[in-house]
C-alpha cells in the first residue's frame, strides 16, 4: 500500500450480521417489554489493557468505552428478548508480556467470558493471543504489530490498520513533506521494531537515506547520549517508533540538544500527553500517523463523542471509539449464535460490522480488517491537527 501521489486505499465490504444490534435502542429497563420479567442470563466480555502504567490512559479509556458499549446494549429490547445481561471482565496487563499472559489465564478460566477486547501492546498481545485460541475465544485488538495476524491464529481480530500499511505511509509521507535524511530510533518493542522497519522500507525506497538507527528501552528517561549522536549526523526528521511517554522525552530533550527538526512518530504518541509531557514548545511541528480517520470524521464519531463525554465528562483517546466497535461485535455475535465460545468466534471472524463507530468492520482470512485507514496528524499551537494533503 505505497504510493507517493497516493493515499492510503480504503476498502469497504459491506455485508449485513445477522441480528445485529449495534445502536439499537430501548425503553429504560425500568419499563416493561417483551419478555422484560424473565431472568436474563449474564454474559461477560473480557477486557484486557494497561489500567496502570505509562500507557494506562489509553487502557482506561478503551475499558470505558467498552462499558459504554455494554450499558447500550443492556438497554436494547434485542439483548434484552435474547435473554442476556452482558458484563465486563476486566484485567490489568500493565503492558508487560508476562502479565498478559497471567491476564489472559485469569480470563480463559471464567467460564462466562464469551470474548475479548484486546490488549492494547503488540508486545501483549502476542502471547496472550495463543491462550485465548486454546479455548476458542475471539480476540478483538488494537494491537498492530503485523506477526500478531501472521501467526495463522483463528481467533485473532484486528480492527485497525496495521504497522505494514502505517510504517510504509509513514515512510511515503516522509518523502512527500521533502525529508532526505532521517534518523531512525525504535523501543525495543515488537510494535516499535515492526513499525520502524517499515517505515525504513518505504522511505529507503523512495529515495531516503537513514543516516543513524538508534534503540532505547521502555521506561528510560535520560537521552543525553541519544541526543550527543544524533546531533551531529544532522537529520531532516527523527523517527521515533515507540510509546509517547519516551517519545516526548526523546523530542523534549532533542530540543533542548539543539537539534531542532521534527520528531515522527506512529500512532502511540498521537495523544494530548504527548504534547503535555514534551512542552508545547518542543512538541510544535511533531507528526504521528494515526490508525483511522479523527473521531469527527468517523461514520458515527460525533455522536460517540457526545455520549462518551456526556457519561465519562472527558474526551475519547484515539482508540476508544475502536474498542467500543470491538465489544459490539462480540456483543452481536452473542445475540446471533448465542454464548458459547466457538460459535462467538466464528461470527466474530466472518461476520461484518456494518455501521460501527470507525465504520465497516470485516476481517480477512488473516484476521485484519479489510478496511486499512491511515491519517496524519501535526502538533501546531500544542494541538494535533490533521495534516490536509
Amino acid at each position: 500500500m505505497r504510493g507517493s501521489a497516493r493515499k492510503i486505499a480504503v476498502l469497504l465490504v459491506v455485508a449485513m450480521l445477522a441480528a445485529s444490534v449495534a445502536g439499537c435502542k430501548s425503553s429504560t429497563p425500568e419499563e416493561p417489554g417483551i419478555d422484560s420479567g424473565k431472568e436474563l442470563q449474564t454474559v461477560k466480555i473480557g477486557f484486557a489493557a494497561p489500567l496502570t502504567g505509562d500507557n494506562a490512559i489509553y487502557g482506561q479509556g478503551m475499558q470505558q468505552a467498552v462499558l459504554l458499549a455494554i450499558e447500550e446494549a443492556n438497554e436494547s429490547e434485542a439483548v434484552k428478548d435474547a435473554g442476556y445481561q452482558f458484563e465486563i471482565q476486566a484485567q490489568d496487563d500493565a503492558g508487560d508480556p508476562k502479565q498478559a499472559v497471567n491476564a489472559a489465564n485469569v480470563l480463559v478460566g471464567d467460564s462466562d467470558v464469551v470474548g475479548i477486547v484486546g490488549h492494547f501492546n503488540s508486545g501483549c498481545s502476542i502471547p496472550a493471543a495463543p491462550v485465548y485460541k486454546d479455548v476458542d475465544l475471539a480476540m478483538v485488538t488494537v494491537s498492530s504489530n503485523p506477526q500478531l495476524t501472521s501467526q495463522g491464529l483463528s481467533n485473532v481480530c484486528r480492527i485497525v490498520a496495521n504497522d505494514n500499511a502505517q510504517g510504509s505511509f509513514a515512510g511515503d509521507a516522509a518523502i512527500r513533506f521533502g525529508y532526505k535524511k532521517v534518523a531512525l530510533i525504535d523501543d525495543a518493542t515488537p510494535y516499535g521494531q515492526g513499525l520502524a522497519e517499515e517505515f525504513k522500507k518505504a522511505f529507503t525506497a523512495g529515495g531516503g537515506e537513514i543516516i543513524s538507527e538508534e534503540r532505547i528501552q521502555p521506561k528510560e528517561m535520560d537521552f543525553s547520549a541519544l541526543v550527543t549522536k544524533i546531533k551531529p549526523k544532522a537529520p531532516d526528521v527523527v523517527y521515533y517508533a515507540g510509546a509517547h511517554t519516551e517519545g516526548a522525552l526523546i523530542t523534549k530533550q532533542l530540543k533542548a540538544g539543539g537539534v531542532t527538526v521534527p520528531v515522527m512518530g506512529g500512532e502511540m504518541i498521537f495523544t494530548s500527553e504527548y504534547v503535555k509531557i514534551a512542552g508545547e514548545s518542543a512538541a510544535n511541528g511533531d507528526i504521528a500517523t494515526a490508525l483511522g480517520l479523527p473521531l469527527e470524521q468517523q461514520p458515527r464519531g460525533a455522536e460517540f463523542k457526545t455520549r462518551y463525554e456526556a457519561k465519562y465528562n472527558k474526551a475519547p483517546e484515539a482508540y476508544d471509539s475502536y474498542a467500543y466497535d470491538a465489544a459490539w461485535i462480540l456483543i452481536n455475535a452473542v445475540v446471533s449464535v448465542g454464548p458459547d465460545r466457538a460459535k462467538v468466534l466464528e461470527a466474530a471472524r466472518t461476520g461484518t460490522l456494518s455501521d460501527g463507530v470507525t465504520g465497516t468492520v470485516a476481517f480477512d482470512e488473516n484476521g485484519d480488517n479489510k478496511t486499512q485507514v491511515i491519517s496524519i496528524h501535526k502538533v501546531t499551537d500544542g494541538e494535533w491537527k490533521q495534516i490536509q494533503e
